[in-house]
């Protein structure tokens, strides 16, 4: 994984904006499944953060070759939230993107996504993560998203 001048981003992942609950989003769970997935992973509840009251997860997983991807789940209400990726490149948040496709969220079919960039150019409309494909599949996915929206 040679990711030393690939664009970063934090990534957003979340349930259909018109299905806020679809995920069943716990963080006690996610952070359960992503230590039993991830070994040497790290998890830590945050508690309150932000200007809305919210609960946090914030956690760290190694993706190999001393690559360690940072991240941060909330909860606003119950079982509603999102899942962010931070600074990552396309490339390494499709590792977590798919194991989030596969492994957690209850149909593949629900995980969609934004990124920082997208926010900060303004765009407030999400990709869909494609729900069958591998992890190249999903790293183009989202280096496509980050060239159209530096296009901008």
């Amino acid at each position: 994984m040679n990711q030393t001048n690939a664009r970063r981003t934090t990534f957003s992942f979340a349930p259909p904006v018109d299905s806020a609950t679809a995920w069943h989003l716990h963080l006690e769970d996610l952070a359960t499944k992503i230590t039993e997935a991830f070994p040497g992973a790290s998890t830590d509840v945050e508690g309150d953060l932000g200007p809305r009251s919210a609960d946090a997860l914030s956690f760290e997983v190694p993706l190999g070759d001393g690559v360690w991807l940072e991240g941060l789940a909330t909860t606003p209400y119950p079982e509603v939230g999102s899942i962010m990726v931070m600074q990552a490149s396309a490339e390494e948040a499709a590792h977590f993107a798919v194991w989030l496709r596969d492994s957690f969220v209850p149909s593949p079919d629900l995980v969609h996504f934004t990124s920082e960039l997208a926010l900060d150019a303004g765009v407030d409309t999400y990709g869909i993560i494609p729900p069958h494909g591998s992890t190249d599949e999903i790293a183009r996915t989202l280096q496509q998203h980050i060239e159209s929206t530096e296009r901008r």
